[in-house]
Order: structure tokens, then C-alpha cells, then sequence
């Protein structure tokens, strides 16, 4: 039996709901509300408790998290917040996964922040002192 998805967002109200196929797995469709990009799943359906709400607004926080500081503090920040909460355990595979479908199921994987790559810059400008200064006192001695 499928579950039929719901026709109202449960998040802000609109009916402008889009149905969309990921290309990895055609057979699980997902419905994402066109005015706020949240998935819905059938298990909105249901009533929440506390902990399905806190883990909602964790997983919020930490994709705005990783848009902004990039994916791995976005993972970092759901993997010690959600481990805090006392009937809700995961591994940070589990973790990285979560974070992972909701930035593709949003169509966010373009726009988190790339890691910086001024570190590699700063090596290179070193070793090239290095070897200019080594070659300065080996020719001027």
C-alpha cells in the first residue's frame, strides 16, 4: 500500500506542491512544496512528537549552517545536536547521509560554500622561499 502524499504543505500552508524523480532512485518520488523547497513525506501525516519536531528544526539549522560555513560543519552541527537529544542516536555515516538527500532533495548541492583552498596557495609560497633563499646562499658564499 502507497502512501497517498498530502496536498497542503505542513510546513507553511501553500498548495503549489511539485513532484519530482531523482535520477539515482526513479521509484521514490518525492513531493517538495515549491514555496518553502521542504520534502514532504508521508510521515508528516502523522502527529509529531518533541523529538520529531527538535530533529526538524536541527535538520533546518544545519542546512542554513551549511550553506553558509559548508557542508562539513552542516554535518558536524545535525551529528552533536541530534546526539544530544535522549531518544535519538546516529553515527555520523548516518549523519552525513541525512544532510546529503536533504541539500540534493532541496536542490542545494551547488550552492553550499566550497572549501577554501588558500592553504595550498600559502604552502606553495613557502617552499618557493625556501628554495630561493637555500639557492641564495649557496651561489653568494
Amino acid at each position: 500500500m502507497t502512501a497517498i502524499p498530502p496536498t497542503i504543505c505542513p510546513y507553511c500552508g501553500s498548495k503549489e506542491l511539485i513532484r519530482t524523480v531523482p535520477e539515482k532512485d526513479p521509484f521514490n518520488v518525492m513531493v517538495i512544496c515549491h514555496s518553502c523547497q521542504r520534502v514532504i513525506t508521508p510521515e508528516h501525516d502523522k502527529p509529531h512528537g518533541k523529538t520529531t519536531t527538535a530533529v526538524r528544526t536541527i535538520a533546518e539549522k544545519a542546512i542554513q549552517i551549511s550553506l553558509n560555513s559548508g557542508k562539513l560543519h552542516g554535518i558536524k552541527y545535525y551529528y552533536t545536536e541530534v546526539n544530544k537529544l535522549p531518544d535519538t542516536k546516529t553515527t555520523l555515516q548516518q549523519a552525513k547521509d541525512t544532510m546529503e538527500s536533504l541539500l540534493q532533495a532541496r536542490g542545494l548541492t551547488s550552492a553550499v560554500k566550497k572549501p577554501s583552498r588558500n592553504g595550498c596557495v600559502i604552502a606553495l609560497i613557502i617552499i618557493l622561499l625556501i628554495i630561493a633563499s637555500v639557492i641564495y646562499f649557496y651561489t653568494h658564499r
